[in-house]
């Protein structure tokens, strides 16, 4: 499992997830085997803001709910996880949410739509395009299935397309994320 990392089709909002996080979220996942879970993503945007950097993914408060074909992400010491990050010498804050449905549809829900809309308007999460990333298990039990989305304020929505090993333009999102360490 490597890096990924993708870009919006009008190339406004750029994505890139570290290999680490990938590792714990397909360890999220397989341990919630057939019930939804998630979480929070939590990073940094690169000196241009055009990259959200991935750099961790909280696993679920404890007061979460969930089941086969849903999942309600709790709140529980979330408040004070987020501070201690933004407080730390590597400053890192909310970048959006995770989560995993346990089938390999990977639609956000319109009730997914929604709570990411909420959390983009509401000024308290100080995040003006949340980002939502939606696992599933492959059919034949391999590696997690990922597709994100953005939701700028410009529109309702956006998904940002995982980018080629070989391209360009991942060359410069990892460029971008290096650059910040």
């Amino acid at each position: 499992m490597t890096t990924w990392s993708g870009r919006t089709r009008d190339g406004t909002y750029g994505l890139l997830i570290e290999e680490k996080v990938l590792r714990t979220l397909d360890h999220m996942c397989r341990d919630a085997g057939t019930v939804e879970t998630g979480g929070v993503l939590v990073g940094r945007y690169s000196d241009d803001l055009a990259v959200a950097i991935v750099r961790e993914a909280t696993p679920p408060p404890l007061d979460s709910r969930r089941g086969a074909s849903w999942f309600r992400r709790g709140v529980a010491g979330l408040r004070d996880e987020l501070r201690r990050r933004w407080a730390s010498n590597e400053r890192s804050y909310y970048l959006g949410e995770w989560h995993y449905h346990p089938a390999v549809h990977l639609e956000p829900s319109q009730t997914d739509i929604g709570q990411m809309i909420e959390i983009r308007d509401d000024r308290n999460y100080h995040c003006a395009a949340p980002v939502m990333l939606i696992f599933g298990q492959s059919s034949d039990g391999g590696e997690c299935s990922i597709r994100a989305f953005v939701f700028p304020r410009s529109c309702a929505y956006a998904e940002i397309a995982r980018l080629p090993n070989n391209s360009t333009q991942r060359t410069a999102l990892r460029a971008a994320a290096d650059a910040e360490r």
